[in-house]
């Protein structure tokens, strides 16, 4: 137990603790109390015992961790959390802690990261090249790892809570014009490409969805379709794996859409072509398995320069789906309903603003008042 004595000084209480150095040495260190001499003495005892006791467990703290390595602690958190993580978030941890944070915070002790390093890790971020979004990512995983730290008390406090959160700019949504649209899907005909991107296009499909797409939850008599489940990829044992779960986003994902003319060929005449190979998914490789979604992202790049088309994710194709369908003045509410939103305000939010004609009727309706 750290002790100590009250001195008065110029008629103001001060605390003198007996600490010990790392070296072993004893010092004294003085602390002002803020309190004048009279009528203070219990008070000043008070806070002399709270400040005895504070650097006790301080003292204990270091003792019993004194090389805790924050990313050795990190990476045996992820790890301890794995079977409570999806595996595109295990993979996105991995990929952070991989990268980034051991590239900045090397062998820093976790004690020693304070908020003023964390902060400078973010504007690090930044200057890499990281949207508000990512380092976002990168601030919550740090926060849930910091307060596991305090809640085992290896550290006294979590530098986190003395850090603000990194403020999010949504990313101006990118997408093909009516024409950019039509040039892709006749450029895509007859390629492995065409109904990952058709469907991306026609629907507003997720990556996930649309690979999480299969044969049985195709109702060709009905012509609907299910969207109800999801294909990612994650790492398991440091490999990537495909991971296929009936879980989507979020639940209002989970959605019936109609088939039409002429995705309902399309889809007839792929399935007649695998017939032989009795595929799962809709969208499978040439030996009649899943498409792999890191395969998809770079063979869609690698074909949109291949033929001189404007560049956009494969996520735009969703984006382009929206814009088209705003566009013609679908309301949003069905908007909304087409790409499985949680409500209409995420809906409004990200696609209002693209087409220019809504805000310019509203001036000739205005007119005619």
């Amino acid at each position: 137990m750290i002790t100590g004595r009250l001195v008065e000084v110029n008629n103001q209480y001060y605390a003198i603790l007996n600490l010990k150095h790392p070296d072993g040495k004893r010092l004294q260190k003085r602390f002002n109390l803020g309190l004048p001499v009279p009528n203070n003495k219990r008070r000043a005892q008070e806070k002399l015992q709270e400040l005895c006791l504070a650097y006790t467990r301080k003292q204990q703290v270091e003792q019993n961790y004194p090389d805790v390595i924050l990313m050795d602690f990190l990476n045996a958190w992820i790890e301890r959390r794995k079977s409570e993580l999806s595996p595109s978030t295990y993979r996105n941890y991995i990929h952070m802690a991989e990268h980034h944070m051991t590239d900045y915070f090397g062998d820093a002790l976790l004690r020693e990261v304070d908020s003023q390093k964390i902060e400078a890790y973010y504007q690090f971020l930044k200057e890499h090249g990281l949207s508000s979004t990512t380092i976002q990512h990168h601030h919550m995983l740090l926060q849930s790892v910091f307060r596991d730290a305090c809640k085992r008390e290896i550290i006294l406090r979590n530098p986190i809570e003395f850090v603000s959160k990194p403020k999010r700019q949504r990313p101006q949504a990118n997408y093909y014009s009516e024409q950019e649209a039509r040039q892709l899907l006749e450029a895509v005909k007859g390629t492995k490409l065409e109904l990952p991107v058709t469907l991306s296009l026609a629907y507003g499909l997720r990556r996930s969805e649309v690979l999480g797409l299969r044969w049985k939850d195709v109702d060709f008599e009905k012509q609907t379709m299910l969207v109800c489940h999801s294909v990612i990829e994650g790492v398991d044992d440091g490999k990537r794996v495909v991971c296929a779960k009936d879980t989507l986003k979020q639940a209002a994902s989970h959605r019936t859409l109609p088939l039409f003319e002429p995705i309902l060929s399309l889809l007839q005449e792929e399935l007649e072509r695998k017939k032989a190979l009795r595929p799962v998914y809709v969208c499978s490789d040439r030996h009649g398995n899943v498409m792999k979604p890191d395969v998809v992202t770079h063979d869609f790049q690698k074909f949109l320069k291949e033929n001189g088309l404007r560049h956009i994710r494969f996520h735009d194709l969703r984006h382009s789906c929206a814009s088209l369908l705003i566009a013609n003045h679908t309301p949003l509410i069905q908007v909304q309903h087409w790409l499985g939103h949680r409500t209409m305000l995420t809906t409004a939010d990200l696609y209002s603003h693209l087409d220019s004609s809504l805000v310019n009727e509203c001036g000739e309706s205005i007119k005619k008042f």
